[in-house]
């Protein structure tokens, strides 16, 4: 069996090298913004099997075209805070669309039973489950539908390239996407789709939140944006239920900072928690 590259959120340069010593095509890419990026690429022909170490939610991606490790040099205790794997869904180039539909929703769902938990990632998007989140994203392609639902072969075909979930375990936020070639696009025909996964320390997800120049200060900014995001989540969702959606009231936000979770005050807030309490059907 052939060697497996390794990456881990958050790990040393060192470490990383160490790790992946038997591997000749890999290299750093310094910018002067004080940005190192370690790179790995393979070619179609030879792709390659990566690690992903997260203690007991660790699992390996097949199929590696290439990675990504970005570094903050101004930061060095940070290590390697966030990953960038891109992989096929198998070794062929080509595979039909609802092939593709069904591997990918497997692998979705096999994260979330290994323990690996769903993220809405805008605290101001609504908290959906099942088929209504998945036709959430028709409105805003951005939004992160429930892993477990499995969308219909139609579903799957009007969603957008680029379109993704966002899970989380162990202080590790792993972002999930599909791309896939627009001039192959007949529903019983063969596509070429692209994996494309992103992993974050807590800290790097945290900062991701807030524009460029503030990101050093999430942690005194955290509280106030949070607070903001939800006020605007409880009137957006106040509105779905008036359209007949169901709000998920069971979702669980992973803790973030210290003084999470984060609770907006206030009449108006109540407002919106009392009219989902009495009207979620």
């Amino acid at each position: 069996m052939s060697a497996v590259f390794y990456i881990k959120a958050g790990i040393s340069p060192d470490e990383y090298n160490r790790h992946n010593q038997l591997f000749s095509r890999k290299g750093v890419n310094s910018q002067p913004a004080g940005l190192n990026f370690y790179e790995s690429n393979w070619r179609s022909e030879e792709k390659a099997c990566v690690k992903l170490d997260n203690a007991a939610y660790s699992f390996i991606i097949p199929n590696v075209l290439s990675t990504t490790g970005v570094q903050d040099i101004a930061f060095p205790e940070r290590g390697i805070d966030t990953f960038r794997v891109n992989s096929g869904i198998t070794a062929d180039e080509f595979i039909s669309h609802d092939q593709a539909r069904i591997l990918i929703m497997k692998m979705i769902q096999n994260f979330v039973m290994s323990g690996w938990k769903p993220y809405i990632e805008f605290y101001s998007d609504p908290r959906l489950s099942g088929q209504e989140s998945y036709k959430y994203t028709i409105l805003d392609g951005s939004y992160s539908p429930d892993p477990m639902y499995t969308p219909t072969l139609d579903e799957w075909m009007t969603t957008g390239s680029g379109h993704g979930w966002v899970l989380h375990a162990e202080n590790v936020f792993m972002d999930v996407r599909f791309r896939r070639n627009s001039q192959h696009m007949e529903k019983k025909g063969q596509g070429v789709y692209l994996l494309s996964f992103k992993f974050k320390t807590l800290h790097a997800n945290a900062r991701d939140h807030f524009q460029e120049d503030e990101r050093e200060q999430w942690l005194n900014l955290w509280v106030e944006k949070i607070t903001q995001s939800r006020l605007m989540r409880y009137k957006l969702e106040v509105e779905l239920i008036k359209q007949g959606y169901h709000i998920n009231t069971q979702y669980i936000e992973p803790v973030i900072h210290p003084q999470d979770p984060v609770e907006p005050q206030g009449d108006r807030a109540d407002a919106y928690r009392d009219f989902i309490l009495q009207y979620n059907n």
